[in-house]
């Protein structure tokens, strides 16, 4: 639990930071998951389709996920233990709903990657899906994930 806190606060401290659902920028464009929050960003607003805003919790999963298959050697949506993206959502202390995930490995570029999920129509599905409105993003050594979730919607 203690490596989960010390990680929600690099990535809230050194990553993208957002105001929520498309108000979201990103605090360090050198960081790779910064890149690719904003291309995600890009293709979601090429389609007419609102920017997702940044989720630490969403972030915190995906990073730990990336950093499980990076040292345990495997590539998985589930994890070697069995469990889901939902299941280390929730336990990252996302409240919100788990919405779907997107891995990769090999890919040297943020550009990479997103060409690669773009190009295949699970990948993209989740980028472009309207019932989803946060996103996190997790890197290490080519190994990519992004979780996407449904937040609590802004009040007006």
């Amino acid at each position: 639990m203690r490596s989960i806190a010390i990680w929600g606060l690099a990535l809230g401290l050194f990553g993208c930071s957002g105001e929520g659902p498309g108000g979201a920028t990103c605090a360090d464009q050198t960081l790779e998951v910064c890149q690719v929050f904003t291309i995600v960003n890009q293709e979601r607003t090429a389609e007419g389709l609102p920017a997702y805003g940044w989720s630490p919790e969403l972030a915190l999963s995906a990073q730990l996920h990336a950093e499980d298959m990076h040292a345990n050697d495997y590539f998985s949506h589930e994890s070697q233990d069995g469990r889901s993206f939902v299941d280390r959502t929730n336990a990252a202390g996302y409240m919100g709903a788990p919405r779907g995930e997107n891995i990769a490995r090999g890919q040297r570029s943020p550009e990479q990657v997103m060409e690669s999920w773009m190009g295949s129509d699970g990948h993209r599905r989740n980028i472009l899906a309207e019932g989803s409105n946060e996103i996190g993003v997790g890197f290490i050594d080519f190994h990519w994930v992004q979780v996407f979730g449904r937040g609590a919607e802004p009040m007006d």
